[in-house]
């Protein structure tokens, strides 16, 4: 499992700085289904690969299951290691909407090696979602 977590997140890193990703891009990304299974989320990194202490950031596409991207949407992102009871080191957050489902999330860090939980709560109209996305630094 640790390696497939290692090998999701190559898969989906692509160096961002704070310009959307390109379809061209994300096509060899795999996504994650929400908690519901309404929405499809997926990531990328400004960082290849993810260092740990290094504050960087990240961009998430937003799409409904249907392949519709999900536009101005609010977003935030918690995490932590929970083998070791307790969170990021940082506070990141949404700062902006790019445009085609693509968000931009500042102010990313890890501070130690090892297996990370990273969720991700998207609010959109009425619905409110997560996605958890586990990552191995």
């Amino acid at each position: 499992m640790r390696s497939m977590s290692r090998l999701a997140i190559l898969c989906f890193a692509v160096a961002v700085l704070v310009a959307p990703v390109t379809a061209q891009q994300r096509a060899g990304e795999q996504g994650v289904l929400s908690n519901s299974g309404r929405l499809l989320l997926s990531y990328s990194s400004e960082l290849v690969p993810v260092q740990i202490n290094t504050i960087h950031n990240w961009v998430l596409h937003v799409e409904l299951s249907t392949g519709e991207v999900v536009e101005n949407a609010q977003i935030s992102l918690a995490g932590g290691m929970t083998e070791h009871d307790h969170g990021l080191p940082t506070a990141p957050r949404m700062t902006r909407y790019l445009g085609d489902g693509d968000y931009l999330m500042e102010g990313v860090r890890f501070h130690m090696n090892g297996r990370w939980v990273v969720t991700v709560q998207v609010d959109y109209g009425e619905l409110s979602d997560s996605v958890v996305f586990e990552l191995e630094i």
